[in-house]
């Protein structure tokens, strides 16, 4: 354990951080990456990562009595550089090799720091995989730390204040919010609803099959649509009124219904970022969860996918308003000592659902920068050691919508996962093909 004269504490672990972190031991990671053109000189990268660690106490941060009730973040008296790895760039795919073996990454959480970034490059190109520990970032938080990284290498300085300490719960949830009895008796009571299902749960709960799946299984597929057929889907889903996520999340479940049959859920969680409902969380500040929406097909007889996707976006529209962030914090801190059920379900219950999907939008980075050029953003990655990896994220840059799906072949082999995304993708096209045609039967 550390010596707490020699180490600057910061604040308890919540409680959601402490589910992706677990005991230390498996990698829960997030991964960006990212092409470049123009050669990215070693120095200059490394100069770049040490102005951003020295911006971010989440990337100078490690994690101090990790199995006690009570694990926190400290700050090293000494803090590591962020650890750099530099390959020679020879394939276009070669980014998704690194981006798996940085999903794999062990990050030691008790000395940090918790990221870590590779550079594959040559005199024309540059490829850069940035991964962390979900606990200190997610998908929002990551896309900060590319444009102050990329800010840093063009040798110019951010014009994003630096933060002195990380959010405490206090700083998020309102003191109004906190001290009134109705929510502090509401969040006690669904609370203690949660740590009875997950003590009944723990019992019927076998951690026989906790070798099923191995983390050297882990695969990635990626697939990108071009400018004018994204930009043809934005428009037809506008026009129908419903939003992207809902429309690639209808699509998803019928893709599964599809390949998977019986042992399909019909039921996807997407993860909501939490910043658009407690605006105390800015979205220049790094945060590692949200909140989850769940999508189901109710298969309502309708001979056209959009009447299907509409009824969709009213029940979406529906749960997005029940969302109660601040009830939602205060209901999971009151769960610290239900750690270890919570864990043990995730990790060897009953799976729920097919997996999770979020959308991270249009990613609001500048192509062209003085020493570089910014050719295209991945979708990021994510995978941990839980029941279900499964995870597809889509973002769009340079108009272009881009998906990463991850998983393990131990739980969906790679076949079936490749016709997941074979039958989204041609059914995406049916529908902008049949777009084009009516638009040009108007004109």
């Amino acid at each position: 354990m550390p010596d707490i004269n020699v180490y600057r504490k910061e604040r308890p672990l919540l409680f959601l951080e402490r589910t992706l972190v677990g005991d230390g031991t498996e990698p829960f990671n997030g991964v960006f990456a990212i092409r470049l053109k123009g050669k990215i000189e070693h120095e200059s990268l490394a100069a770049a990562l040490a102005k951003l660690q020295a911006k971010y106490l989440q990337l100078q941060m490690a994690i101090a009595e990790i199995t006690s009730p009570k694990p926190y973040f400290f700050i090293p008296d000494t803090i590591s550089p962020i650890p750099l790895t530099v390959k020679e760039w020879q394939h276009a795919n070669q980014w998704q090799e690194e981006a798996l073996a940085g999903l794999r990454l062990k990050f030691d959480v008790v000395k940090g720091p918790m990221f870590h970034v590779s550079c594959l490059s040559n005199h024309v190109t540059s490829d850069l995989i940035l991964s962390f520990h979900h606990c200190i970032c997610d998908g929002g938080g990551g896309v900060l730390l590319i444009r102050e990284l990329l800010t840093f290498l063009d040798g110019k300085e951010s014009n994003i204040d630096k933060q002195n300490r990380l959010l405490r719960i206090d700083d998020i949830i309102p003191i109004e919010v906190r001290k009134s009895k109705i929510n502090q008796v509401k969040t006690s009571c669904l609370s203690g609803l949660l740590k009875t299902a997950l003590s009944i749960s723990a019992i019927f709960t076998s951690t026989k099959n906790s070798g099923t799946l191995t983390r050297s299984r882990d695969y990635l597929l990626h697939s990108k649509l071009d400018r004018e057929s994204t930009s043809i889907w934005v428009s037809i889903c506008k026009k129908h009124g419903v939003t992207v996520n809902t429309a690639i999340g209808l699509l998803l479940l019928k893709a599964y219904e599809k390949v998977a049959g019986p042992e399909s859920k019909n039921k996807i969680s997407c993860p909501v970022d939490i910043r658009k409902f407690a605006k105390q969380i800015r979205e220049n500040q790094l945060f590692s969860f949200g909140m989850v929406l769940t999508l189901t097909n109710k298969k309502a007889n309708h001979k056209s996918f959009w009447p299907e996707a509409q009824i969709l976006q009213t029940v979406v529209d529906k749960q997005i308003k029940a969302l109660k962030p601040y009830e939602f914090l205060m209901t999971f801190e009151k769960l610290h000592s239900a750690l270890p059920r919570m864990i043990k379900m995730l990790t060897y219950g009953k799976v729920g659902n097919d997996l999770m999907f979020s959308n991270i939008g249009r990613i609001p980075l500048q192509n062209e920068y003085q020493n570089f050029s910014l050719e295209t953003v991945f979708s990021p990655m994510v995978i941990g050691p839980f029941a279900n990896p499964s995870t597809i994220i889509c973002s769009t840059f340079n108009d272009e919508l881009d998906f990463s799906f991850v998983s393990n072949e131990g739980f969906l082999p790679q076949e079936k996962a490749k016709s997941i995304i074979e039958f989204v993708r041609n059914e995406m096209i049916l529908l902008i093909t049949s777009a084009k045609k009516n638009h040009d039967n108007t004109t």
